[in-house]
């Protein structure tokens, strides 16, 4: 046995004892002198049984029996609708009219629908190819399996582009030929590069020499009338280069004298 006899459950067996500080405040507590007015307005939006209803229906008192009609809402009484003026009376139908009515419906469409549908072409059906045991297909048109381009009409065939510019090729070669157009020597087509392109150097330090602040309007027309002459002489040169075969007219010389 133990000498100390205190145990933790004789503690709390003993209630807490208020102190003298909270009993005296509890007396000073703030109320409002509208508390009443607060809780009968938060009261009055309040309905009671609005949920769930009545614990209990009260049963009719048999000494106010219901009435005929008591229930019943009176309707306003509907007034018929009196027009101020007449209507217009309906056209008659003209004799033009029944000719168009006529010439309209001398046409059979059910017959013309049927010729159309017995001179038209069946269509054809998909084809499918199945790839698996399951049962998934797909089309074999234009999955690469079937041989379409050997079978089309112009296979083998020159194309249309390339007989037309056959054709044109052959009508200038028929005008080279002519007395009128002679080829133009490849000896004086080099020496007509080589000339523009001395001018072409020419004009290009002249070009330079050009001061780099433009104050007067002459210069400045200088200026725009080298760099136009640059570029034609630029595009002559890429003319001359490109084409190896030129015509030129057989009275040139001709032409020139005078």
């Amino acid at each position: 046995m133990n000498i100390v006899d205190e145990t933790i459950y004789n503690l709390l067996n003993h209630l807490p004892k208020c102190s003298s500080s909270q009993s005296t405040n509890s007396k000073h507590y703030y109320r409002s002198i509208f508390a009443s007015n607060v809780l009968q307005n938060f009261n009055k939006n309040k309905h009671s049984h609005r949920t769930m209803g009545l614990a209990v229906i009260p049963k009719p008192d048999p000494t106010h029996p219901l009435r005929r009609r008591q229930n019943y809402i009176e309707l306003p009484k509907i007034i018929p609708f009196i027009r101020s003026h007449q209507m217009p009376p309906i056209p008659k139908v003209n004799q033009q009219d029944n000719k168009n009515h006529l010439e309209k419906s001398s046409k059979n469409f059910v017959e013309e629908n049927i010729n159309k549908i017995k001179n038209s072409l069946p269509i054809c059906p998909r084809r499918y190819v199945v790839s698996d045991r399951k049962g998934n297909k797909f089309l074999i048109d234009g999955s690469g399996l079937q041989k379409d381009f050997i079978y089309k009409k112009n296979y083998g065939k020159i194309p249309h582009y390339l007989e037309t510019r056959k054709i044109i090729h052959e009508q200038l070669h028929c005008n080279s030929e002519d007395n009128s157009m002679i080829t133009l020597p490849p000896e004086e087509r080099l020496s007509l590069i080589n000339n523009l392109k001395d001018r072409y150097e020419d004009i290009f330090a002249e070009y330079q020499r050009l001061p780099l602040h433009l104050e007067t309007i002459s210069a400045i027309m200088k200026k725009t009338y080298l760099t136009n002459e640059l570029v034609n002489i630029e595009r002559d040169i890429d003319f001359l280069e490109k084409h190896q075969r030129l015509f030129i007219v057989n009275n040139y010389t001709d032409i020139k004298k005078e």
